[in-house]
């Protein structure tokens, strides 16, 4: 029997209210010698190369806004736009009851940031500050996901809410009609995703800026087009 996406509203309702959303504050002031210290530290890493390839990188320019950088406040990330103010990006980990984050890659957006999935076994420590997989990612991977989720919320910002919820909460759980980087309404966000990590395979421009204090920050190849290598020109539509 297939199960029809307006099926499932039951279901969403009843996740939404489960999600427990992650203080940054709890893991900055872990002490230095546990994980949960040590995923802040990567968090801050990722930071500095979200903003590095923000700033320098030609592959950036599917990002729907200009002059942006993130940086990490009391409890969530927060994402500056120039001549628009800070834009709130709240992480939350899933509940027990949530199913949002078993489909695709165990990232859900929210139009107030996004949503991952909780560490279950004997590794949970029932804490969704410290049980959230986001932190147990590699910097690399979680600037991959900042970069991702941020542009999916301006999406939402340009959509609206009620739009796009019923075309990716609802609709989305259909294959029939697209899924995770083959969607259209998703399509923006998987460019700048596969912009970062072309972008981190050429190899120059991804130091820490830990390391980059130690010398020179390096930069992308002067000659390196943009929209260059393998990675597509995004197709991102009028203005959105």
């Amino acid at each position: 029997m297939k199960i029809r996406p307006l099926a499932l509203l039951p279901i969403l309702v009843l996740a939404a209210c489960s999600a427990e959303p992650v203080r940054l504050y709890r893991l900055r002031e872990a002490a230095p010698d546990t994980a949960e210290f040590a995923s802040y530290a990567r968090l801050e890493q990722a930071v500095g190369m979200a903003n590095q390839f923000l700033t320098e990188s030609p592959y950036s320019r599917g990002f729907p806004a200009e002059a942006a950088t993130f940086s990490l406040g009391m409890s969530d990330v927060l994402l500056h736009l120039k001549n628009e103010g800070i834009l709130v990006v709240r992480i939350e980990t899933a509940g027990w009851a949530d199913a949002r984050t078993q489909f695709g890659d165990g990232v859900h957006p929210t139009e107030n940031g996004f949503m991952t999935a909780r560490v279950r076994g004997e590794d949970a420590t029932g804490d969704g500050n410290y049980d959230s997989t986001f932190f147990q990612l590699e910097a690399v991977e979680m600037a991959a996901v900042l970069l991702r989720q941020a542009t999916t919320m301006r999406e939402i910002q340009a959509r609206g809410e009620l739009d796009y919820w019923l075309n990716y909460d609802l609709l989305g759980l259909d294959p029939n009609s697209g899924w995770m980087e083959n969607a259209t309404i998703d399509r923006r966000a998987y460019a700048v995703q596969d912009g970062f990590y072309q972008w981190v395979s050429e190899g120059p421009g991804t130091e820490t800026p830990e390391e980059e204090s130690e010398g020179e920050p390096a930069r992308l190849r002067q000659d390196t087009p943009r929209g260059g290598g393998n990675f597509p020109e995004p197709d991102v539509g009028d203005g959105k």
